[in-house]
Protein backbone atom coordinates (compact mmCIF):
# COMPACT_ATOMS: atom_id res chain seq x y z
CA UNK A 1 0.00 0.00 0.00
CA UNK A 2 2.77 2.11 0.99
CA UNK A 3 4.47 1.91 -2.12
CA UNK A 4 1.35 2.20 -4.55
CA UNK A 5 1.31 5.81 -2.68
CA UNK A 6 4.21 6.62 -3.40
CA UNK A 7 3.84 6.00 -6.82
CA UNK A 8 0.86 7.78 -6.94
CA UNK A 9 2.95 10.68 -5.37
CA UNK A 10 5.92 10.43 -7.96
CA UNK A 11 3.52 10.59 -10.73
CA UNK A 12 0.95 13.51 -9.24
CA UNK A 13 4.32 15.11 -8.43
CA UNK A 14 5.51 14.76 -12.68
CA UNK A 15 2.51 15.86 -13.72
CA UNK A 16 2.65 18.94 -11.58
CA UNK A 17 6.15 19.66 -12.65
CA UNK A 18 5.05 19.04 -16.34
CA UNK A 19 1.92 21.77 -16.01
CA UNK A 20 4.28 24.30 -14.49
CA UNK A 21 6.89 24.06 -16.93
CA UNK A 22 4.03 23.98 -20.07
CA UNK A 23 2.74 27.38 -18.28
CA UNK A 24 5.64 28.76 -18.12
CA UNK A 25 6.81 28.22 -21.75
CA UNK A 26 3.34 29.27 -22.83
CA UNK A 27 3.24 32.56 -20.93
CA UNK A 28 6.55 33.36 -20.98
CA UNK A 29 8.76 31.41 -23.30
CA UNK A 30 9.59 34.49 -25.03
CA UNK A 31 11.49 36.10 -22.59
CA UNK A 32 13.12 33.40 -21.65
CA UNK A 33 14.42 32.76 -25.66
CA UNK A 34 14.57 36.86 -25.51
CA UNK A 35 18.00 36.50 -22.20
CA UNK A 36 19.21 33.37 -23.72
CA UNK A 37 19.57 34.62 -27.02
CA UNK A 38 20.02 38.13 -27.16
CA UNK A 39 19.16 39.56 -23.43
CA UNK A 40 22.18 38.32 -21.95
CA UNK A 41 24.83 40.59 -23.97
CA UNK A 42 24.16 43.50 -21.54
CA UNK A 43 25.78 41.57 -18.85
CA UNK A 44 28.81 40.79 -20.53
CA UNK A 45 31.85 42.88 -20.18
CA UNK A 46 33.61 44.24 -23.16
CA UNK A 47 35.92 41.92 -25.19
CA UNK A 48 34.07 38.55 -23.56
CA UNK A 49 35.23 35.49 -23.77
CA UNK A 50 33.24 31.91 -24.11
CA UNK A 51 32.80 31.74 -19.74
CA UNK A 52 31.47 35.39 -19.55
CA UNK A 53 28.75 34.09 -22.74
CA UNK A 54 28.00 30.97 -20.77
CA UNK A 55 27.82 32.73 -16.67
CA UNK A 56 25.84 35.49 -18.33
CA UNK A 57 23.39 33.64 -20.35
CA UNK A 58 22.58 31.09 -17.25
CA UNK A 59 22.10 34.36 -15.18
CA UNK A 60 19.31 35.06 -17.76
CA UNK A 61 17.77 31.88 -17.23
CA UNK A 62 18.27 32.05 -13.37
CA UNK A 63 16.50 35.88 -13.60
CA UNK A 64 13.92 34.60 -15.20
CA UNK A 65 13.34 31.66 -13.13
CA UNK A 66 12.85 33.66 -10.37
CA UNK A 67 10.76 36.35 -11.88
CA UNK A 68 8.90 34.38 -14.59
CA UNK A 69 7.37 31.14 -13.50
CA UNK A 70 3.58 30.41 -14.11
CA UNK A 71 1.95 30.05 -10.94
CA UNK A 72 4.60 31.67 -9.21
CA UNK A 73 2.47 33.61 -6.36
CA UNK A 74 0.62 31.11 -5.91
CA UNK A 75 3.34 28.28 -4.62
CA UNK A 76 5.00 31.00 -2.84
CA UNK A 77 1.72 31.80 -0.80
CA UNK A 78 1.14 28.11 -0.40
CA UNK A 79 4.35 27.40 1.00
CA UNK A 80 4.32 30.26 3.00
CA UNK A 81 1.22 29.01 4.43
CA UNK A 82 2.16 25.47 5.19
CA UNK A 83 5.14 26.97 7.32
CA UNK A 84 2.87 29.10 9.23
CA UNK A 85 0.77 26.07 10.20
CA UNK A 86 3.56 24.36 10.75
CA UNK A 87 4.52 26.84 13.39
CA UNK A 88 7.01 28.81 11.93
CA UNK A 89 8.01 32.22 12.76
CA UNK A 90 10.87 32.26 10.05
CA UNK A 91 9.09 31.45 6.83
CA UNK A 92 11.89 29.98 4.00
CA UNK A 93 10.79 30.84 0.42
CA UNK A 94 13.27 30.41 -2.22
CA UNK A 95 16.54 31.93 -0.58
CA UNK A 96 15.00 34.58 1.76
CA UNK A 97 14.45 33.96 5.12
CA UNK A 98 11.31 36.10 5.85
CA UNK A 99 10.70 37.13 9.79
CA UNK A 100 8.09 39.36 11.05
CA UNK A 101 9.49 42.47 13.09
CA UNK A 102 7.70 43.82 16.02
CA UNK A 103 6.43 47.05 14.07
CA UNK A 104 3.93 44.71 11.80
CA UNK A 105 6.12 44.75 8.59
CA UNK A 106 8.21 41.62 7.62
CA UNK A 107 11.57 41.67 6.92
CA UNK A 108 14.39 39.38 5.13
CA UNK A 109 17.31 38.21 7.35
CA UNK A 110 20.82 39.05 5.96
CA UNK A 111 23.05 35.70 6.53
CA UNK A 112 26.45 34.59 5.35
CA UNK A 113 29.90 36.18 4.69
CA UNK A 114 30.26 40.08 3.38
CA UNK A 115 33.09 40.02 1.30
CA UNK A 116 35.16 43.15 1.24
CA UNK A 117 36.68 42.49 -2.47
CA UNK A 118 34.39 44.39 -4.57
CA UNK A 119 34.46 47.47 -2.26
CA UNK A 120 38.24 47.20 -2.23
CA UNK A 121 37.71 47.91 -5.87
CA UNK A 122 35.14 50.55 -5.49
CA UNK A 123 37.32 52.34 -2.96
CA UNK A 124 40.46 52.05 -5.17
CA UNK A 125 38.44 53.10 -8.42
CA UNK A 126 36.97 56.20 -6.22
CA UNK A 127 40.71 57.40 -5.18
CA UNK A 128 41.99 56.84 -8.81
CA UNK A 129 39.23 59.36 -10.35
CA UNK A 130 40.05 61.83 -7.83
CA UNK A 131 44.10 61.62 -8.40
CA UNK A 132 43.91 61.37 -12.61
CA UNK A 133 40.59 63.46 -13.02
CA UNK A 134 40.36 65.25 -10.14
CA UNK A 135 36.88 63.87 -9.54
CA UNK A 136 35.67 63.37 -6.09
CA UNK A 137 33.39 60.52 -5.18
CA UNK A 138 30.31 59.57 -2.19
CA UNK A 139 28.86 56.79 -0.96
CA UNK A 140 24.94 56.98 -0.37
CA UNK A 141 24.59 53.62 1.82
CA UNK A 142 20.96 52.78 1.51
CA UNK A 143 19.66 50.61 4.42
CA UNK A 144 16.55 48.59 4.18
CA UNK A 145 15.49 47.55 7.94
CA UNK A 146 16.99 47.26 10.97
CA UNK A 147 17.04 50.93 12.02
CA UNK A 148 15.76 50.39 15.42
CA UNK A 149 17.05 47.98 18.30
CA UNK A 150 14.27 45.33 18.84
CA UNK A 151 12.40 44.67 15.88
CA UNK A 152 12.89 40.78 15.73
CA UNK A 153 13.18 38.93 18.38
CA UNK A 154 16.83 37.93 19.71
CA UNK A 155 16.60 34.29 19.01
CA UNK A 156 16.91 35.30 15.06
CA UNK A 157 19.91 37.92 15.68
CA UNK A 158 22.41 35.16 14.98
CA UNK A 159 20.96 34.80 11.60
CA UNK A 160 20.93 38.43 10.87
CA UNK A 161 24.43 40.17 10.34
CA UNK A 162 23.08 43.32 8.58
CA UNK A 163 24.30 45.94 10.66
CA UNK A 164 27.36 44.51 11.40
CA UNK A 165 28.15 44.24 7.77
CA UNK A 166 27.29 48.00 7.42
CA UNK A 167 29.50 49.54 10.07
CA UNK A 168 32.17 46.98 8.02
CA UNK A 169 31.59 48.53 4.53
CA UNK A 170 31.14 52.09 5.85
CA UNK A 171 34.06 51.97 8.02
CA UNK A 172 36.35 50.91 4.65
CA UNK A 173 34.90 53.57 2.28
CA UNK A 174 35.49 56.32 5.08
CA UNK A 175 39.63 54.76 6.00
CA UNK A 176 39.23 55.00 1.88
CA UNK A 177 38.93 58.76 1.72
CA UNK A 178 35.50 58.51 0.59
CA UNK A 179 32.93 60.56 1.88
CA UNK A 180 30.17 58.58 3.19
CA UNK A 181 26.22 59.16 3.90
CA UNK A 182 24.84 56.66 6.17
CA UNK A 183 20.89 56.20 5.86
CA UNK A 184 21.00 55.03 9.29
CA UNK A 185 22.06 58.30 11.02
CA UNK A 186 20.05 59.97 8.65
CA UNK A 187 17.01 57.96 9.94
CA UNK A 188 18.51 58.87 13.52
CA UNK A 189 18.56 62.84 12.48
CA UNK A 190 15.38 62.89 10.63
CA UNK A 191 13.48 61.00 14.03
CA UNK A 192 11.44 59.39 11.56
CA UNK A 193 9.65 56.62 12.91
CA UNK A 194 10.39 52.74 11.69
CA UNK A 195 6.63 52.79 9.56
CA UNK A 196 8.05 55.76 7.84
CA UNK A 197 11.02 54.17 6.69
CA UNK A 198 10.43 51.03 5.28
CA UNK A 199 7.54 49.40 4.06
CA UNK A 200 5.90 46.53 5.86
CA UNK A 201 4.78 44.66 2.28
CA UNK A 202 8.42 44.97 0.81
CA UNK A 203 11.52 45.02 0.83
CA UNK A 204 12.00 48.73 -0.30
CA UNK A 205 12.57 51.53 2.11
CA UNK A 206 9.78 54.46 1.89
CA UNK A 207 9.73 57.39 -0.51
CA UNK A 208 10.37 59.53 2.73
CA UNK A 209 13.65 57.64 3.74
CA UNK A 210 14.87 57.92 0.38
CA UNK A 211 14.21 61.83 0.03
CA UNK A 212 15.75 62.45 3.45
CA UNK A 213 18.85 60.67 2.38
CA UNK A 214 19.07 62.35 -0.97
CA UNK A 215 18.79 65.51 1.09
CA UNK A 216 21.75 64.24 2.95
CA UNK A 217 24.14 63.67 0.32
CA UNK A 218 23.11 67.53 -0.77
CA UNK A 219 24.37 68.31 2.98
CA UNK A 220 27.57 66.52 2.79
CA UNK A 221 28.57 67.52 -1.13
CA UNK A 222 28.48 71.16 0.39
CA UNK A 223 30.26 70.39 3.10
CA UNK A 224 33.17 68.08 1.74
CA UNK A 225 33.23 69.80 -1.55
CA UNK A 226 32.75 73.13 -0.77
CA UNK A 227 29.72 73.07 -3.17
CA UNK A 228 26.78 75.83 -2.65
CA UNK A 229 23.76 73.35 -3.74
CA UNK A 230 20.69 74.41 -2.76
CA UNK A 231 19.44 72.38 0.75
CA UNK A 232 16.49 74.31 1.18
CA UNK A 233 15.21 72.55 -2.67
CA UNK A 234 15.14 68.81 -0.58
CA UNK A 235 13.31 70.29 2.49
CA UNK A 236 10.65 68.47 3.53
CA UNK A 237 8.69 71.13 4.51
CA UNK A 238 8.31 72.47 0.96
CA UNK A 239 6.93 69.30 -0.49
CA UNK A 240 3.73 67.86 -1.27
CA UNK A 241 2.92 64.30 0.83
CA UNK A 242 0.36 63.49 -1.00
CA UNK A 243 -1.10 59.83 0.67
CA UNK A 244 -1.64 56.58 -1.59
CA UNK A 245 -3.36 54.44 1.35
CA UNK A 246 -2.88 50.47 1.29
CA UNK A 247 -1.81 50.67 -2.08
CA UNK A 248 0.99 49.31 -2.76
CA UNK A 249 1.34 44.85 -3.10
CA UNK A 250 4.92 43.90 -2.64
CA UNK A 251 7.67 41.84 -2.68
CA UNK A 252 7.42 40.23 0.07
CA UNK A 253 3.24 40.46 0.11
CA UNK A 254 3.68 38.21 -3.25
CA UNK A 255 5.66 35.68 -1.34
CA UNK A 256 3.63 35.46 2.14
CA UNK A 257 0.25 36.26 0.69
CA UNK A 258 -2.66 38.21 1.93
CA UNK A 259 -3.03 36.29 5.28
CA UNK A 260 0.03 37.31 6.32
CA UNK A 261 0.91 40.75 4.89
CA UNK A 262 -1.00 43.98 4.49
CA UNK A 263 -0.25 46.50 1.53
CA UNK A 264 1.53 49.77 2.09
CA UNK A 265 0.67 53.44 2.34
CA UNK A 266 2.41 55.20 -0.46
CA UNK A 267 3.64 58.51 0.12
CA UNK A 268 4.10 60.60 -3.26
CA UNK A 269 6.12 63.83 -2.52
CA UNK A 270 7.06 66.28 -5.01
CA UNK A 271 7.99 70.22 -4.51
CA UNK A 272 5.57 73.19 -3.84
CA UNK A 273 7.84 75.40 -5.47
CA UNK A 274 7.92 76.10 -9.57
CA UNK A 275 10.31 73.59 -10.81
CA UNK A 276 11.46 72.82 -14.48
CA UNK A 277 13.45 69.92 -15.17
CA UNK A 278 14.24 67.99 -18.99
CA UNK A 279 13.98 63.72 -18.68
CA UNK A 280 15.37 61.93 -21.07
CA UNK A 281 15.48 57.71 -20.32
CA UNK A 282 16.82 54.82 -21.87
CA UNK A 283 14.94 51.19 -21.31
CA UNK A 284 13.38 49.10 -23.93
CA UNK A 285 12.69 52.40 -25.99
CA UNK A 286 13.43 56.62 -25.64
CA UNK A 287 11.11 58.43 -23.30
CA UNK A 288 11.53 62.43 -23.34
CA UNK A 289 9.40 64.21 -20.70
CA UNK A 290 10.09 67.71 -19.78
CA UNK A 291 8.02 70.02 -17.36
CA UNK A 292 7.48 70.58 -12.97
CA UNK A 293 9.03 67.90 -11.15
CA UNK A 294 5.64 66.22 -11.12
CA UNK A 295 5.49 65.98 -15.09
CA UNK A 296 9.15 65.12 -15.48
CA UNK A 297 9.71 62.88 -13.19
CA UNK A 298 7.41 60.82 -11.51
CA UNK A 299 5.36 58.35 -13.49
CA UNK A 300 1.09 58.49 -12.15
CA UNK A 301 0.51 55.22 -14.19
CA UNK A 302 2.65 53.48 -11.63
CA UNK A 303 0.03 54.32 -9.51
CA UNK A 304 -2.49 52.58 -11.28
CA UNK A 305 -5.11 54.93 -10.50
CA UNK A 306 -8.87 55.84 -12.48
CA UNK A 307 -10.17 59.11 -13.53
CA UNK A 308 -11.58 59.68 -10.26
CA UNK A 309 -8.44 59.18 -8.53
CA UNK A 310 -9.59 55.91 -6.75
CA UNK A 311 -7.90 52.78 -7.08
CA UNK A 312 -8.81 50.33 -9.66
CA UNK A 313 -9.45 47.57 -7.84
CA UNK A 314 -6.12 45.07 -8.54
CA UNK A 315 -3.56 44.89 -7.02
CA UNK A 316 -1.01 47.20 -7.56
CA UNK A 317 2.93 45.76 -7.49
CA UNK A 318 4.85 48.97 -8.78
CA UNK A 319 4.08 51.83 -6.95
CA UNK A 320 7.36 51.94 -5.30
CA UNK A 321 8.80 52.50 -9.09
CA UNK A 322 6.87 55.89 -9.59
CA UNK A 323 9.75 58.10 -9.44
CA UNK A 324 11.41 55.93 -12.39
CA UNK A 325 12.42 51.96 -13.44
CA UNK A 326 15.25 51.62 -11.57
CA UNK A 327 16.76 49.71 -15.38
CA UNK A 328 16.56 53.07 -17.16
CA UNK A 329 19.25 54.85 -18.17
CA UNK A 330 18.57 58.24 -16.54
CA UNK A 331 19.54 61.76 -17.59
CA UNK A 332 17.65 65.19 -15.92
CA UNK A 333 18.67 69.01 -16.79
CA UNK A 334 17.14 71.24 -14.37
CA UNK A 335 18.76 74.59 -15.33
CA UNK A 336 17.87 76.58 -12.23
CA UNK A 337 20.06 74.12 -9.87
CA UNK A 338 23.56 74.66 -9.12
CA UNK A 339 26.12 73.75 -12.10
CA UNK A 340 26.94 70.36 -11.32
CA UNK A 341 27.07 67.10 -13.22
CA UNK A 342 26.34 64.21 -11.01
CA UNK A 343 27.17 60.94 -12.41
CA UNK A 344 25.25 58.53 -9.55
CA UNK A 345 25.37 54.63 -9.95
CA UNK A 346 23.07 53.02 -7.88
CA UNK A 347 20.14 50.10 -7.82
CA UNK A 348 16.57 50.40 -6.94
CA UNK A 349 16.55 51.80 -3.51
CA UNK A 350 19.17 54.45 -5.56
CA UNK A 351 16.28 55.55 -8.08
CA UNK A 352 14.17 57.79 -5.68
CA UNK A 353 17.51 59.45 -4.78
CA UNK A 354 19.16 59.89 -8.10
CA UNK A 355 15.06 61.50 -9.10
CA UNK A 356 15.26 63.73 -5.88
CA UNK A 357 18.74 64.73 -6.62
CA UNK A 358 17.55 66.48 -9.98
CA UNK A 359 16.46 69.28 -7.96
CA UNK A 360 19.75 70.09 -6.68
CA UNK A 361 22.07 69.60 -9.40
CA UNK A 362 21.64 71.05 -12.67
CA UNK A 363 22.40 67.44 -14.60
CA UNK A 364 22.00 63.92 -13.07
CA UNK A 365 22.78 60.81 -14.97
CA UNK A 366 21.69 57.68 -12.96
CA UNK A 367 22.23 54.27 -13.84
CA UNK A 368 22.04 50.58 -13.29
CA UNK A 369 24.95 48.53 -13.95
CA UNK A 370 22.70 45.17 -14.28
CA UNK A 371 20.97 47.24 -17.22
CA UNK A 372 24.49 48.38 -19.42
CA UNK A 373 27.50 46.36 -21.38
CA UNK A 374 29.50 49.65 -20.46
CA UNK A 375 31.84 49.60 -17.16
CA UNK A 376 31.98 52.34 -14.65
CA UNK A 377 35.03 53.73 -15.72
CA UNK A 378 33.73 53.69 -19.39
CA UNK A 379 30.55 55.58 -17.75
CA UNK A 380 32.66 58.47 -16.19
CA UNK A 381 34.57 59.03 -19.51
CA UNK A 382 31.29 59.35 -21.19
CA UNK A 383 30.29 61.56 -19.03
CA UNK A 384 33.26 63.61 -17.51
CA UNK A 385 31.17 64.15 -14.14
CA UNK A 386 31.63 66.76 -11.70
CA UNK A 387 31.04 63.92 -9.11
CA UNK A 388 30.38 60.25 -8.85
CA UNK A 389 27.94 58.71 -6.54
CA UNK A 390 27.52 55.26 -5.25
CA UNK A 391 23.93 54.85 -3.93
CA UNK A 392 24.06 50.97 -3.23
CA UNK A 393 21.76 49.25 -0.70
CA UNK A 394 23.37 46.22 1.04
CA UNK A 395 21.36 43.17 -1.30
CA UNK A 396 23.23 45.07 -3.84
CA UNK A 397 26.90 44.81 -3.05
CA UNK A 398 26.72 41.48 -1.38
CA UNK A 399 26.34 40.14 -4.76
CA UNK A 400 28.11 43.03 -6.68
CA UNK A 401 29.73 41.38 -9.89
CA UNK A 402 29.63 44.32 -12.48
CA UNK A 403 32.92 45.56 -14.08
CA UNK A 404 34.35 48.83 -12.68
CA UNK A 405 37.01 49.53 -14.77
CA UNK A 406 38.81 47.58 -17.57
Amino acid sequence: MRKTINRILAVLFIVFIAVIFSGTMIKYGRNYAYGFFKGYKEQLPENPNVFDNIRARIGRLEYNAGQRLFLRNPLREMNAGIQALAGKDMINIGTHYTVRLSSGGYYDLFTGDFGTEKTDELIAFANRLMEEKNIPTLFAYCHCGLYEDGLIDDIYRDFDNNNECADQLLSAFSAGGVPIVDSRQVYRNKALSINQAIMKSDIHWTHRMAFETAAEVVSVMNAEFGWALNEEALVYENFEDVLYEGLLYGEIAQRLGDMRTEEDDIHLLYPKYDTHIVYDAENEGHVHREGSFYEAIIEPEKLELDASGAYQGKKNTSAYYVYGDYLAEMHTVNEAAASVRALIFKDSYGTPVSSFLSLACREVYALDLRSTELSMEEWVDRVQPDVVIFAYSQQMLRNFDYVIAE
